[in-house]
């Protein structure tokens, strides 16, 4: 019962959900935010989603008016103003141009950072590893040397003690040579 309830809930939920992005949910491009692109149409139960830090929305009675003036300006006679008008459009899509490269160019580093992150992260995890086993392997030698020198203390204690026991029993022996022969 839990599990058909939620279902009914979850397709409620995506069914409005779909509903509003066919209704008129439209986002504005991020390039539109640096472009003289034509303006964005939105009409009645549209919602704009605006991803620029500013963007300016005027009427269709409000755009009809710079159309005519941007026209009559072109249509105009007058050199200098048409001369003025085509030196800021060509400004602007200079801009555009150059805010494209610096764009791309920073994402490259980006990139560029992020595959060195990658690669700096992997030849710690090598160094690491490698101190790990440098350390198991000077751990190992250690205890090594450890018994050798045991080892070693022990056969001096033996070489030692046998040369002294050989000393002792030399003399043992010399004693009673020497008490035989006198009797």
């Amino acid at each position: 019962m839990k599990n058909t309830l939620l279902l009914l809930i979850t397709l409620a939920f995506s069914c409005t959900a779909g509903a509003q992005e066919h209704v008129g949910l439209k986002k504005s491009p991020l390039q539109y935010c640096t472009s003289n692109q034509s303006p964005l149409q939105l009409v009645v139960g549209d919602t704009l989603v605006v991803v620029c830090d500013t963007m300016y929305l005027i009427n269709k009675t409000r755009y009809q008016f710079y159309k005519s003036i941007h026209k009559a300006t072109l249509e105009d006679d007058n050199i200098e103003c048409k001369n003025l008008l085509k030196a800021y459009e060509t400004r602007l899509e200079e801009h555009e141009l150059s805010y494209s490269k610096l764009l791309a160019n920073c994402r490259q580093g980006e990139k560029t950072t992020l595959d060195f992150i990658e690669y700096t992260q992997k030849s710690l995890e090598s160094t690491q590893k490698t101190l790990q086993y440098s350390q198991q392997s000077l751990d190992t030698s250690m205890q090594n040397l450890d018994r050798a020198n045991e080892l070693i203390r022990k056969e001096k204690w033996n070489a030692t003690g046998q040369k002294v026991l050989t000393g002792i029993a030399g003399v043992g022996v010399g004693i009673l040579v020497g008490v035989l022969v006198s009797h």
